[in-house]
């Protein structure tokens, strides 16, 4: 390359800026290679509930930019100056949460959410506000457990809701008091048929000779 010359006299790099520029093309391929190749998933009502690691009642500050931290606490060339959790998503959100019930899991009373991930195709957008949230972890990020639908508004006691199990939008919204018992069923149910599947299959009974007994049959996973 030939460099330029400042007014000083001094050597300026001319790749320095086409690097930067080649930088940022080459992680927008790869952000749409993604959103092209894996397609988002969103969940039904008893997926949603079954598969976030915890669900609770939270209040949401005003979120800000994301510091660099989890697998991108050195400053990762393709993350930048944002958080990156172990899969390799990239988040440019983060909010301080104050949790005000635990439905499921266990979570710390404070803690700091983190979203917008960089799939292009979906992502979990923090506002300020309180909401029924379902959270997962991605390494040591707490972050949303099914893109935007993991953070459910509360407004007027009311809470933005899956009007049947498999249609997941339009959403409206529902009675506060009822959704949260709706959710709290369906997780002991879960947790019981889980129990019931990991319990061995009850061992036949002795009997006489001649006499047939049928055998007691396991009951199967749920998954």
């Amino acid at each position: 390359y030939r460099p330029a010359i400042s007014s000083g006299g001094e050597l300026i790099p001319m790749f320095a800026p086409k690097m930067k520029t080649f930088t940022v093309i080459i992680a927008l391929v790869l952000a749409s290679s993604r959103c092209a190749f894996g397609k988002a998933n969103f969940y039904s009502r008893t997926e949603l509930i079954q598969k976030a690691t915890a669900i609770a009642i939270v209040q949401i500050e005003k979120p800000e930019p994301a510091k660099p931290t989890g697998n991108n606490q050195q400053g990762d060339p393709f993350a930048g100056e944002l958080a990156m959790g172990k899969s390799g998503m990239v988040y440019r959100q983060q909010a301080k949460v104050r949790v005000q019930k635990v439905l499921k899991g266990d979570l710390p009373k404070e803690f700091t959410l983190y979203g917008q991930e960089s799939f292009i195709c979906a992502g979990c957008v923090l506002t300020e506000g309180r909401f029924l949230a379902f959270l997962t972890k991605d390494g040591d990020l707490w972050v949303g457990a099914n893109w935007h639908l993991s953070l459910r508004p509360i407004q007027n006691e009311q809470v933005e809701w899956y009007v049947t199990d498999e249609q997941r939008y339009p959403m409206k919204f529902q009675d506060f008091d009822d959704v949260v018992a709706e959710v709290l069923a369906a997780i002991q149910k879960h947790q019981s048929e889980q129990g019931g599947a990991d319990q061995p299959a009850t061992a036949p009974e002795s009997k006489p000779d001649g006499i047939e007994k049928p055998q007691p049959e396991s009951k199967p996973s749920p998954r």
